[in-house]
């Protein structure tokens, strides 16, 4: 025995026992926490998992006293402790001061109630966001005391006068400014994980309704939740309601829901579904925590904003047409009514499209949908005396059309295909011959060319029709960005495709001017302007290691690949002088001497030759590959594409499309119309950035050319712009699309396209139904001359309507 540590027990042969070796572990363990963490954030921590792991709460007679127990040890440490649980309340809050921002233009002070709203957090943080000082009166509402108590200190050290404390139940609290007339007074309800703890929610889901501002107030919820099994499909609201991210698996079902209600946490969808089904849901976004340990810890939690219903109903009216039974309910995917009498649908609140509108889900609505119908007075005046949804204000420049997510030709899609528009819009314009009040149809595609046009000339209508969701997507940002942010900004999100503080713009400025699925996209989807960055990567691989929203998408994945294979060629340092020199003779001497010959090597002519790459890269469809190899070889098209870009056009001062293909990003130099100060201007006017009243210019459709042709007028276009569209059409289909066009363009209108080929097969389809074609440009073999900048397209058509 060694006399100088008797204490140490020890087998036969002098080896630690196990229980000391868990000793020495728990003693390491507890020593590197203590290094690591400190010893007030240990301390705080173990205070946490004690109160709220180990700590026998007893019985008690009611919920305030249960609470009271839970919180009355560690409410000093709360905030300390709940930053990694309790995600999402930043966001939520940051969202709700950017609608704050937003509907205060009358000068009155909102009136703020925080529900459930603890140690004053919420609170703390809105005065850095909006400053309370632009508050009439904020009330913090809690029933448990030690929480309160915390939250009156917090407040009496900061000085704020118009912040008050009550300390009542969430049912029966009452307001002592408006005791017995708070019904529709207040602004702003917020709830950060204070839902899911409310036994009786129904009628407290109820009051907060009745408090609401009719027309101007809105809720902000951040809470945990699971999903039911069946999804959000079914739902009134099922656009809006986050079909991004919002299905639980049934473990993630099953396990939290149980796992919560040990401490009276209750997760069930029907809370969810009551907040959904009592307002209109305005913002929607559904994330998972991985808390402590990611990706095997999947906590789920969403962030939504609502607001009253008849803030939706009573919008300002917009008629968008007469619409379709075929394309209404191909959108919508709701079924359509039997009643033949049909006022015209009417666009729904941008930021709150409805899927299907109230009036149809009613069975005493009287509401049905025809298409061929002219109104008449009676008509319009039941029209407007209905409570149809109604579309965004005046004064803002576009309105987004509501959608059905879960369709099988939007579900495909989960980026977009075009990060950047691959047509050149100064050949458009030098045939459209725009003029106030034309009313046009483009594919929205990346939204450069439309955006162009707009530009070019005020008093358009123009409906950008896409069925990838998006694509609408990008152009929605961009239009949110034009109206809300500085020049500078935006060229650092267009110009150089990256804002490394991104989401926080996103959420406190963007997101009051984006629809609930565009901002959903682009939340979840922050890294396309603001990468995570790998010092390994970029030591190991350089600037292929560069990520910006030109590298995202299809398109960015053919960047992508077109920087390594100019590494690999050994050509890269050649492309990027390519983009800088000032010259045309010294451009094509660089084309001619030392990067022709890598791009027509065999190996990039057969990669370009493979059906299958050209789709991944190029997003060339089979039906478009074919019709191009039947007018000659690859290697042909491919040169008669480039050698005269690249001896006609400036890739540093005028042709921006081949500056981004090696750049990859833009200059103020070379860009698009929108991306220089006097456009950028131009359109922000446009999009009414300013407070004069304009009726919208984007209409943005997420359907089929031939759904949303459906739902227009006879003569409602005077012209359409559908790019290379029909080369990817079948005879079938070609035909279905060119009687509707043949219908909704109007006399003397016209369609214009490119295509692959120099003559496409469907010019007859055309001439068969009533339209005049002619060949504004065709390509020929071995030419210099490009036919514009991209000269990517073997020709250029024109298709009047006699």
């Amino acid at each position: 025995m060694n006399p100088i540590s008797p204490s140490v027990s020890s087998d036969v042969d002098g080896a630690p026992t196990r229980g000391n070796v868990l000793l020495y572990v728990i003693l390491i363990v507890a020593v590197s926490l203590f290094l690591t963490l400190g010893y007030a954030r240990l301390r705080a921590m173990l205070q946490f998992a004690y109160n709220c792991f180990l700590k026998p709460l007893g019985r008690h007679s009611s919920q305030q006293g249960r609470l009271d127990a839970f919180y009355e040890g560690q409410a000093a440490v709360y905030d300390s402790t709940r930053g990694g649980l309790l995600r999402g309340r930043k966001t939520m809050l940051r969202l709700c001061a950017a609608e704050l921002k937003k509907r205060s233009n009358n000068g009155a002070k909102p009136t703020w109630i925080d529900l459930g709203g603890g140690t004053g957090w919420n609170i703390e943080q809105m005065d850095l966001l909006y400053g309370l000082s632009n508050f009439e009166q904020v009330y913090l509402v809690d029933l448990c005391r030690p929480l309160c108590k915390v939250a009156e200190q917090r407040f009496q050290a900061k000085g704020w006068k118009n912040v008050k404390v009550i300390c009542q139940d969430a049912l029966s609290f009452v307001l002592p400014e408006l005791a017995g007339q708070d019904r529709g007074q207040i602004d702003l309800v917020t709830m950060s994980y204070s839902l899911s703890m409310i036994e009786d929610f129904y009628p407290v889901v109820d009051r907060i309704a009745s408090l609401l501002n009719p027309q101007t107030g809105f809720i902000g919820v951040a809470d945990f939740y699971v999903s039911g099994a069946a999804g959000p499909s079914g739902h009134r609201d099922a656009e809006k309601a986050g079909v991004l991210g919002y299905q639980c698996n049934w473990f993630t079902r099953v396990f939290w829901q149980h796992w919560f209600e040990f401490d009276h946490v209750y997760l069930h969808p029907c809370r969810r579904n009551y907040l959904e089904h009592k307002f209109a849901t305005h913002k929607a976004l559904n994330c998972r925590n991985h808390f402590i340990v990611p990706y095997l810890i999947q906590m789920p939690y969403y962030v939504w904003l609502g607001q009253p219903t008849s803030a939706v109903e009573s919008a300002p009216l917009q008629l968008v047409g007469p619409v379709s039974t075929h394309s209404t309910y191909a959108m919508t995917g709701a079924s359509p009514p039997s009643s033949p009498d049909l006022p015209p649908v009417v666009s729904p609140d941008y930021a709150t499209p409805s899927p299907i509108p109230k009036q149809m889900q009613r069975s005493r609505s009287t509401i049905a949908y025809k298409s061929d119908i002219n109104l008449g007075p009676s008509a319009l005046s039941t029209l407007l005396s209905s409570n149809v949804p109604r579309a965004a204000s005046s004064s803002r420049g576009w309105t987004r059309l509501p959608y059905q997510p879960t369709k099988p030709e939007h579900a495909q899609f989960s980026t977009y295909i075009y990060g950047f528009t691959w047509e050149d819009p100064q050949r458009d314009l030098e045939v459209l011959d725009l003029r106030p009040g034309d009313s046009l149809m483009v594919i929205t595609s990346a939204g450069d060319n439309a955006l162009a046009y707009a530009a070019h000339q005020s008093g358009l209508k123009i409906h950008c029709v896409d069925m990838n969701p998006c694509q609408n997507h990008l152009l929605e940002l961009k239009l949110a960005a034009l109206r809300s942010l500085d020049y500078d900004t935006f060229w650092r999100l267009f110009g150089l495709g990256s804002l490394p503080d991104f989401a926080r713009t996103l959420d406190s400025t963007l997101s009051a001017e984006l629809s609930s699925p565009a901002y959903q996209y682009w939340r979840q989807n922050v890294h396309a302007f603001a990468p995570r960055k790998s010092a390994l990567a970029d030591m190991v691989l350089g600037d292929l290691s560069h990520r910006n929203l030109y590298t995202t998408g299809y398109s960015g994945m053919a960047l992508r690949c077109l920087r390594v294979i100019t590494k690999l060629f050994g050509i890269h340092r050649a492309t990027q002088q390519l983009v800088v020199t000032s010259s045309l003779a010294k451009q094509a001497a660089l084309w001619r001497d030392k990067i022709r010959g890598c791009i027509f090597s065999n190996i990039a002519i057969r990669m370009l030759d493979n059906p299958v790459a050209m789709w991944q890269f190029m997003g060339v469809p089979i039906n478009q590959w074919n019709m191009l190899r039947s007018e000659g070889s690859m290697s042909q098209y491919v040169r008669d594409t480039l050698d005269p870009v690249f001896h006609s056009t400036s890739c540093a001062k005028s042709n921006y499309f081949y500056h981004l293909l090696f750049a990859r990003q833009y200059s103020p130099d070379c860009c698009p119309d929108y991306l220089t100060k006097d456009g950028f201007a131009r359109l922000q006017h446009t999009v009414g950035n300013d407070s004069a009243s304009v009726r919208p210019t984007f209409h943005l459709h997420t359907a089929t050319l031939l759904d949303t042709l459906g739902g227009m007028r006879d003569g409602e276009l005077t012209k359409a712009v559908i790019m290379d569209h029909m080369d990817w059409f079948s005879p079938e289909d070609a035909d279905s699309e060119v009687v509707a066009l043949a219908r909704v363009v109007k006399k003397t209108g016209f369609v214009l396209w490119r295509s692959a080929a120099r003559i496409p097969w469907y010019i007859d389809v055309f001439e068969k139904h009533g339209f005049i074609v002619e060949a504004l440009d065709i390509r020929q073999p071995n030419s210099m001359k490009p036919l514009d900048r991209v000269n990517m397209y073997a020709s250029l058509y024109k298709a009047t309507r006699l």
